[in-house]
């Protein structure tokens, strides 16, 4: 800017002596196009100095300056500029700043009240500062991205660096600082003699990082994570991300991120060698290595695409030394970690993938050796309109190896074929007529050694047939008044298949490995197979029904379901206690009501299909006014007394948990909530926290207590801070 200003007053010389008005002018000065414009310009010729006054404008390469007076003394090289100077930098900086006086080659002097404006909206600001070349040193400035004003009496930004000495280097696009205070809310909370950081242009740079992890827990005592950036490359990085405990020593930790062109993949792995405890948490007096490792990366394979389509490929490594790390170390609750690599075909409206899963499981009980690995996995899915009756028909095909160290072990190969008519009647109801047919072939061998009893198979070659044919109708009645709006809704569905393929005779012979967790409830209520997979299959000859009810007005909104299901036979395919045993099944439904801005309830239930007790309770209440936000959920799975649903893994349950969210206002507010375990009687967890955030700064405060135990995590206190300053992380 301050070379381009010397331009200017020399071009003035040569191009506007004696004049008294100038106008919007180009200038050529060392093939360099000018853009110039003034009200007035007077040249001094006794005294050799060039005066341009109002709305001076000066354009050069993507820079804009403007002053409403410029002073150039042609004798000593000295120019002054006055009066609301603002510079545009062709990066988008801004400066302010009331007088200069500059020398030299107008790199070098003195500017006063100045203002840097940044491109994010960060400010550096300072009564007194000069330039020194590509250097802006400012004295007892400020730095802050937050919105503010210096005006006597005005409210101080939110936070701030105060510093004797600011200064930015514009090559380096480095702001260093000298006796550095940080302050937040106006009180000081740092102080070092010396911090640097990028200025906004800079996309990114090696350097440290603030704290990302800071707290206070019964397992790892004190503990702060302060990571460090290193800026390989434009196309990759590596965060150092060590957590330093006062208990358990120091995790070493990291994240490296690399785009290759086509796609990116991320990789984060961590390592400890800490205390060895047993069960009863108490250290054996041995140290233990433990770490994990997670990876992840999507790329384009665009040198298919000659083949049509859009391809891509995708995987995933997921591996961690033991079953709670993730829980101690992280507060990671993950159950399974899957680790795949695949790749994908999208055309038209089909798909196909191909690939490979493994697992492993996080819980005390799971076994490595009995847990199931596909290798490989692959499904296709057709579908193409036929241009007849608006119908459709689709394609689908899958199959599976499912592998364990020590165990079952099966292979599965599926296809199925299906023809869809959709239409609609002259009285405005709706029907879906649909026909499939699918063949499964399995393969089991080592049944003998299953993970659980009731999933294995019988050793061979085993195939079925399983065709099915269903109609769909529903019926909506509407009426709308002037500020209500209704429909009912009754549906209806009947689904006509042989019985023979479910008959306990016949399932004995498959190997169950997708289809184990099963729930009788309004998702599934009109489902052509309510079996999740492919490994249990629904049969029989039966009839759904329900009715859908929906209220819209100014200040309710409403949608409630219920309905049943009837089977002509009798035969058991269900697991007991699911709400689907004999011939008919319990009554599902669902309520979800909004009262305005103030309540919102959600209601999930299932009644005894004789008695109409509560068989299955899920409430969800919440409500109150913008400011204040109470919660109330409630859950029981009443399993007939059992602890566990005969024939799946799903437990029985009876919990209550409540939640309190305070706005204070629009940057202060606090929340909490408690979760208690009504079958034994004992609360798991409640926590409590308080909040801040505004423009440029996010604070919080939390404070957690659980009462569950896991092997060697024990029922624990845990305190956590976190602060986040915009621009500083």
């Amino acid at each position: 800017m301050i070379k381009t200003l010397k331009i200017l007053v020399l071009a003035f010389i040569g191009a506007y002596a004696c004049l008294t008005t100038a106008s919007a002018q180009n200038l050529l000065t060392e093939n360099k196009q000018i853009e110039f414009a003034a009200d007035k310009v007077i040249y001094d010729q006794e005294n050799n100095i060039i005066t341009a006054s109002g709305n001076v404008i000066l354009n050069q390469n993507g820079n804009s300056l403007k002053a409403d007076k410029v002073i150039y003394n042609a004798t000593s090289g000295e120019v002054s500029a006055e009066g609301g100077i603002t510079i545009n930098e062709a990066s988008g900086n801004i400066l302010y700043t009331e007088n200069a006086n500059l020398n030299g080659d107008l790199k070098e002097g003195f500017i006063n009240n100045t203002r840097v404006i940044f491109t994010d909206g960060s400010k550096l600001i300072a009564r007194t500062g000069e330039r020194k070349g590509q250097l802006t040193i400012l004295q007892n400035a400020i730095y802050s991205p937050c919105e503010f004003c210096l005006e006597p009496g005005k409210e101080n930004p939110t936070w701030h660096i105060k510093a004797d000495e600011i200064t930015h280097d514009s090559d380096e696009k480095t702001i260093r600082y000298k006796n550095v205070r940080l302050e937040v809310a106006g009180i000081p909370i740092l102080y070092s003699p010396y911090l640097a950081h990028p200025d906004p242009s800079v996309r990114s740079r090696s350097g440290l990082l603030p704290p990302t992890r800071l707290g206070n827990s019964t397992e790892l005592g004190a503990y702060i994570s302060v990571p460090y950036f290193f800026d390989i490359s434009q196309s990759q990085d590596f965060t150092f991300e060590p957590i330093i405990t006062s208990r358990e020593g120091i995790v070493f930790a990291g994240t490296h991120r690399k785009h290759v062109g086509n796609g990116i993949f991320t990789t984060t792995a961590s390592f400890a060698n800490v205390n060895e405890r047993d069960n009863n948490f108490i250290k054996t007096g041995d140290r233990e290595l433990r770490g994990h490792i997670f990876s992840a990366g999507e790329f384009d394979l665009t040198s298919l695409d000659s083949l049509g389509g859009d391809w891509q490929w995708d995987y995933a490594a997921n591996w961690v030394s033991d079953d709670t790390y993730l829980r101690r170390y992280y507060s990671d609750n993950t159950d399974v970690l899957e680790s795949h690599a695949k790749i994908e075909r999208f055309w038209d409206k089909n798909y196909a993938t191909f690939g490979t899963y493994l697992f492993q499981g996080l819980d005390r009980e799971d076994n490595i050796d009995f847990t199931p690995q596909a290798l490989p996995s692959f499904a296709l899915n057709m579908n193409q309109d036929t241009g007849f009756l608006n119908s459709r028909v689709t394609f689908d095909a899958s199959g599976i190896q499912i592998y364990r160290n020590k165990g079952m072990r099966s292979r599965r190969f599926s296809a199925k074929a299906g023809w869809e008519i959709p239409f609609q009647s002259s009285l405005g109801d709706f029907y879906n007529i649909s026909a499939t047919v699918r063949s499964d072939l399995y393969n089991n061998s080592n049944t003998e050694f299953p993970d659980f009893p009731q999933y294995a198979g019988i050793d061979g070659t085993h195939s079925r047939l399983l065709p099915k044919l269903a109609l769909d109708w529903r019926l909506p009645f509407l009426k709308s008044g002037e500020t209500t709006s209704q429909v009912i809704e009754p549906m209806f569905s009947i689904i006509v298949a042989p019985t023979k393929p479910n008959l306990p005779e016949n399932v004995v012979n498959f190997t169950n490995e997708d289809s184990r967790n099963f729930e009788f409830d309004e998702n599934n209520l009109f489902s052509h197979n309510r079996f999740n997979g492919y490994d249990r299959w629904e049969g029989g000859t039966r009839v759904n029904f329900g009715m859908r009810y929906n209220l819209y007005t100014d200040d309710i909104n409403m949608t409630a379901t219920i309905g049943q299901s009837v089977r002509l036979n009798n035969t058991e395919t269900f697991p007991v206690g699911s709400g689907y045993e004999g011939k008919a099944s319990d009554f599902v439904g669902r309520v979800d009501l909004t009262l305005g801005e103030y309540i919102d309830y959600v209601h999930r239930f299932r009644l005894d299909k004789r008695s109409f007790a509560l068989r299955r309770n899920e409430m969800i209440l919440s409500g109150g006014p913008k400011w204040l936000k109470a919660s109330l959920r409630y859950l029981d799975l009443d399993l007939n007394d059992n602890n566990q649903l005969v024939g799946t893994e799903l437990e029985n349950r009876r919990e209550i948990g409540t939640g309190l969210n305070v706005n204070f206002d629009e940057k202060w507010s606090a929340r909490g909530s408690w979760v208690r375990n009504l079958l034994n009687d004992k609360t798991i967890s409640y926590d409590a926290g308080i909040f801040y955030q505004d423009d440029c700064l996010e604070f919080g405060l939390t404070y957690e207590r659980r009462f569950t135990s896991d092997r060697d995590i024990a029922p624990s206190n845990i305190i956590f801070f976190k602060i986040v300053l915009k621009n500083l992380g």
